[in-house]
Order: structure tokens, then sequence, then C-alpha cells
């Protein structure tokens, strides 16, 4: 029989410049869920496990290196969304000078659309395709008995000068058998410094009520990572934890973290039931389509707690919300009234750069934005981020400019050449838009009266210098 004990797992979230060794502290910050319950995972399976936050925290690279020397993990773990592949890169070389029998294992979103490509690096011994915490545990246990890695399902690894993907892993079906995230070997909740529309720093989480999103949207990469069907979590679990994280690390403020917690009617009603019925002094966020809510549905949301809801609306062309949304303008804009009848504040998500975008339908989008009677709005810059089907056509009709990771950001320059605009174009559309929502008088006087503390106020001030530059 082998011995689970080891020196088992370290999770590691990668700072942001360490591939540049010049880290930086971020501005915002949630929690990481996807590492908290693969640790959590890997611990009910027997091995040690540990989280070294190094992205929240801002360590440097000497203090990665510390930790690794310190605890001496037989397996090291790194998370890997796409702008963060040069920091992982990073990450995963420290250990190997560290020790190079360390088995360095990346996962994620990135890595999961490119396993092979990620598997190829020199410093990355396995890369896993998928969910991980079934797969963390089978590489966990084949590493303490010396085992075979190629027997692993779900990963890619070289194998004699080659890469190669090994058997498929069953989706987890049974999400509410899965241990709640590991939250003991988190920083501290005040660590983390959530947008001002989310939550207070000190009193918030992120929480997932399911995987997977049934839409399939061109531009989104949570289908490529987790399914087109939409496995959902039981009313029940997922109170219970919103429950054991107020009561044990004080939190009181969510944010649903998945694609829509309101796409299942029954169960949302279930969980506001809940909510109610064990009177939590709680309150939370999360995302929609406007085309789930209905006004019964909106008042039991407010009267368990919900205080903001996200709407994915992307453009302000009718004909481009057909194309991309399945849905009609009119849907979105009753929505929104809704919501706000229903006393939920509405946030609106926008994007600008998709494929068949014009000077005209970046107006458009400008215009809807402010005509929808919506608290707040965010305007980014889309991004065809490996696994997509927008990064297949860019990269089919060769107009991606770059495969440099880190400058798929939401707020950089576009990675990809338009057929109709250029590049200035829309960077000036962006900023635009930001200043038209903003610069009114009720949604100023609306968000000042927000800036409650320094820290909040700071957070403002930093976004404004980003989009008012």
């Amino acid at each position: 029989m082998s011995d689970k004990s080891g020196n088992g797992l370290l999770l590691v979230t990668p700072p942001k410049g360490l591939w540049k060794d010049a880290v930086e502290k971020p501005r915002e910050s949630t929690q990481p869920l996807g590492i908290a319950y693969i640790a959590a995972a890997v611990r009910q399976g027997g091995h040690p496990a540990e989280i070294l936050e190094a992205h929240a925290l801002g360590l440097s690279g000497e203090s990665i290196r510390e930790k690794i020397e310190s605890m001496r993990p037989k397996v090291v773990g790194i998370s890997c969304l796409t702008p963060q592949w040069s920091d992982v890169q990073a990450a995963a070389r420290i250990a190997k000078t560290v020790d190079e029998k360390i088995v360095t294992v990346v996962g994620g979103p990135h890595v999961t659309a490119l396993p092979e490509e990620t598997a190829a690096d020199p410093s990355v011994d396995i890369a896993v395709i998928g969910e991980g915490e079934e797969t963390i545990q089978d590489i966990c246990n084949t590493v303490a008995a010396g085992g075979d890695l190629s027997s692993v399902k779900g990963i890619a690894l070289e194998i004699g000068g080659n890469v190669v993907r090994t058997g498929p892993r069953p989706k987890i079906t049974d999400l509410d058998s899965l241990s709640f995230p590991a939250h003991d070997l988190l920083p501290d909740p005040a660590t983390y410094n959530p947008l001002p529309t989310w939550g207070r720093r000190g009193h918030f989480s992120s929480i997932l009520s399911g995987r997977g999103c049934p839409y399939y949207c061109s531009f989104c990469d949570v289908t490529a990572q987790q399914g087109k069907q939409y496995r959902l979590r039981s009313a029940g679990n997922i109170v219970d934890e919103m429950e054991w994280l107020n009561k044990d690390y004080g939190i009181s403020m969510f944010s649903f973290r998945d694609p829509s917690v309101v796409c299942h009617r029954k169960r949302l009603l279930e969980i506001c039931r809940l909510i109610r019925e064990r009177g939590l002094d709680i309150v939370w966020n999360c995302n929609s389509r406007a085309d789930e809510v209905d006004l019964e549905m909106l008042v039991a949301m407010k009267q368990a707690g919900c205080y903001l809801i996200k709407y994915g609306i992307e453009v302000g062309n009718a004909e481009m919300i057909k194309s991309i949304k399945r849905m009609e303008k009119t849907q979105v804009e009753q929505a929104v009234s809704d919501t706000r009848r229903a006393g939920i504040s509405p946030h609106g998500y926008f994007m600008f750069g998709f494929s068949d975008e014009t000077e005209a339908t970046m107006e458009e989008t400008a215009v809807f934005a402010r005509k929808l009677d919506l608290d707040s709005a965010g305007f980014m810059i889309l991004v065809p981020f490996p696994g997509t089907r927008e990064f297949e056509r860019y990269q089919s009709e060769g107009r991606l400019l770059t495969k440099e990771w880190r400058e798929y950001d939401y707020m950089n320059k576009p990675v990809y050449r338009n057929a109709n605009v250029t590049s200035d174009q829309i960077m000036r559309a962006h900023r635009r838009a930001y200043r038209r929502f903003y610069l009114r008088p009720r949604i100023l006087a609306l968000h000042l009266r927000k800036m409650a503390s320094p820290q909040i106020f700071f957070n403002y001030l930093q976004a404004a210098r980003q989009v008012f530059r």
C-alpha cells in the first residue's frame, strides 16, 4: 500500500509580472475557487495540500521559491488563464529549479484549449484537460505510488519526445459530492478586494452554483472548458455553503460567478426560499441573460438578498443581438425595467470588436447602454480566447495579430485585425462609451454615494484612470 502522506501538493496562483521579475499586486482580486476546490478534493483523498496565493498577495518569485523549498511538495499545481501563461511558465521554472523531480501540473481554461502546447513547455510535466478535482487526485496517487502517469485520464504529457493525450475523463455530474472550496487554505477574506459593485472587502466571496453553459456564445470559453450541459448544484448544497461561509468566515456578500444562476427557475426560487427560511443576513449578486428573468422571480430574488444582476447584453444593434444572443432588444429593455421595479440594481456588460462590427454598430451599443435604465455598465474589448469560436474564426481567416497570450486582455488593444474598423477606432469607441455612460449627473451621484471607504474611492480612481486616459 502506498504512503499518501509524502510532501503533498502545493497549488500556486501565479502573480502578474512574474515572467519579467516585476510582480504587481492586483488592484482587484477574488478568491481562486478553482484551486480551492482542487485542494479540498485532494485533501479529502488523503494527501496534504496547501495553497500559495501568490497572485492576490503579489508575492515575488523568491517568495515562491522559498515556499517550495520549505514544503518540498511532490506535485506543484498552477492555475492558468490565457493572459497568465507567461507567469505560469515562470512559476513552473521556479519549481523545477528547486527540484527537477517535482511534478509540475498546469490546468485552467487556457490549458484545456491548448493542452499540447502547454505540455510541450520544458518546465511543465502535465497539462490537465477540463475539471481538475479527480484528475489531480489520480496524479497525486500515481506520484505517491511511483506509478506511470500516462495511466491518468484527462491529461496531456510528453512521452518519448512527443506530447500525447491520455483517454478522456468524464465530467463530474454530481457536483453536490464535491467538498466545499478549501477557504481555510486561502488568505484572510480581507486580502481580497472585489470590484465595488461586487461586494465589500473582508466580507465578500465568490461562489459557483454550477458548471457548464447551454448557450455557447462565440466569444466565451466556458462551454469549451466545462461543457454545453449546465450541471447544477442543488439549492440546499448552495445555501449550505453560503451559511457556512457566513458563520465561519463572516462572509455577508456573495457573487455567483457562473454564467447564469437563474437559468433553472425552480432551483433559483428554492435557493431564495432557503435563504429566507434560514434567516441568513446576506446579500448577493449574479449574472443573467435578459431572456431568463421575470418580475415574479426578481421579486423573490430581492427578498432573498439579491442586490445586483449583471446582464450580458454585449451590443446595441438589433441584428447583432439576434445573432450573438438569440434575443430581441425589447427583451433586454423589459428585463432591465423589471429588475429596477423589483428593487435590484441592473448592470450591463457590453463588448466592442465583433467580427461584423462597424463604427455605426459601436455607436448603437454606446447609445443603447445609456438608453437602458442601468446603474452601471462594463465596456470591454472582445478577446478571442483559445477554445472559442471567435478564436477559430480569426485564426482560420489569418486575422490574429499575435499569440503573445499576455496581450489577451479585455482592456488592451485588439489582438486581431477587424474587417471593418481599425484597432484605434475600437479603442476610441470603448473609452468614449465609458465617458458617455458615467459622466451623467444621476450616475455620478449614484457612484459617489458608494464611495464609503478610502479603498473603494481608490478602486474607482484607478478604474477611471484606465478608461478616461
